[in-house]
């Protein structure tokens, strides 16, 4: 027994259907093209393809315009209800579309930059949910570049010719040592005074650490690295004296049982960018996002 050949879908040309009916409702070709906005032969050869495909006579040609035939007067009906379902869904879509909503795939290097953000953006768009991803700035951008996470806030950016970036804030870099160290009672130091003191640093990827191996290496000082950690942990390593901390001045949270220490002679800073992909900066969710830190820039420190 032979397989039985697949149901063909009809379907119907609506820029035809379109065309009709504003024919239908005009009963004119010339002001039925002048609403929709095209020209007159365009609306009669959209209703003669309508007529031909279907071998049936919609309008009748008379000398002083047109009226329509039986048929066309059952096909107005129909078209009719047709074209409101259509305004109801043109309703439908712009109501859904006046309320941001899904999920947001949030990144930064931090909680100090991005709360606000994240506060400013639940009050502006209180149906968008949000998820929110930690680390380093290289670990973030990357995942941004993958698509990942939707926007991010990270210490650079804004040289990738991928990305759209919008300027936060520049953030000094510090040291800080525990209350028991030497310096602990001075506010702060020259950069050669870090010559062989022990460091413990953020791990590789981190923009601050860049930007301090940057100003040591202008002044030609070998880092003594003793500890490579992650941020949450820069705080604890000093505290129990294992070395001086760098951090920028954002990162660093007053602890009682630390003391920061301005670096005087190093322009050592990081920036903080709001990061979106080019391609996607136009997404609702996101160019919501990237306004919002455009309003923020050169916020205070957290």
């Amino acid at each position: 027994m032979s397989e039985r050949e697949p149901e063909r879908i009809k379907y119907l040309n609506f820029n035809q259907l379109r065309s009709f009916f504003a024919v239908a409702e005009h009963l004119s070709f010339t002001r039925a093209a002048q609403a929709l906005n095209v020209g007159q032969p365009t609306i009669t050869t959209q209703v003669k393809a309508l007529e031909e495909h279907y071998r049936v006579e919609l309008f009748q040609r008379l000398p002083g315009g047109v009226a329509l035939s039986e048929s066309g007067a059952a096909l107005l009906a129909v078209a009719r209800r047709i074209f409101q379902h259509e305004e109801e869904a043109i309703g439908l879509l712009e109501a859904l579309g006046g309320a941001v909503t899904g999920t947001l795939r949030v990144g930064s290097v931090g909680p100090f930059f991005v709360m606000k953000l994240l506060a400013g953006l639940r009050a502006t768009h209180p149906h968008l949910a949000l998820t929110l991803r930690t680390g380093n700035s290289e670990a973030i951008l990357n995942e941004v570049l993958e698509g990942r996470l939707d926007v991010a806030v990270v210490g650079g950016g804004a040289e990738d010719s991928r990305l759209t970036a919008v300027p936060l804030q520049r953030q000094a870099v510090i040291v800080f040592v525990s209350r028991h160290h030497r310096w602990a009672e001075r506010g702060a130091i020259r950069l050669a005074e870090l010559e062989n003191e022990p460091l413990v640093m953020r791990e590789a990827g981190s923009r601050t650490r860049e930007a301090f191996e940057r100003a040591l290496r202008q002044a030609r000082i070998k880092p003594n690295v003793v500890l490579e950690v992650p941020r949450e942990a820069v705080r604890e390593a000093v505290a129990e004296g294992l070395g001086v901390g760098i951090l920028s001045e954002a990162e660093f949270t007053p602890d009682p049982r630390l003391r920061a220490l301005r670096l005087l002679d190093a322009d050592a800073a990081t920036e903080a960018f709001a990061i979106c992909l080019q391609g996607r900066r136009n997404v609702r969710s996101i160019a919501g996002f990237m306004a919002l830190a455009a309003t923020y820039a050169d916020l205070p420190s957290a």
